[in-house]
């Protein structure tokens, strides 16, 4: 499993490459990698990137850029 450290960065680049369509984009990504074979291990870590930016955003829509 991929520590919690590790997937906070990747959903801060994935949040700075695409903005609010971060969620989007890898709700993309795990459909692909479901159409394509991807290992379970793979879709489980693009879910808690997804629950990484979802919540990002609940917080942000809660508290404001404070």
């Amino acid at each position: 499993m991929t520590p919690l450290a590790t997937l906070l960065e990747r959903a801060e680049a994935i949040y700075l490459t695409h903005g609010g369509g971060s969620g989007r984009y890898l709700l993309d990504q795990i459909e692909k990698g479901i159409r394509e074979g991807a290992p379970a291990a793979q879709i489980c870590e693009l879910d808690h990137l997804l629950q990484l930016i979802e919540y990002r955003d609940r917080t942000l829509a809660l508290y404001g850029n404070r």
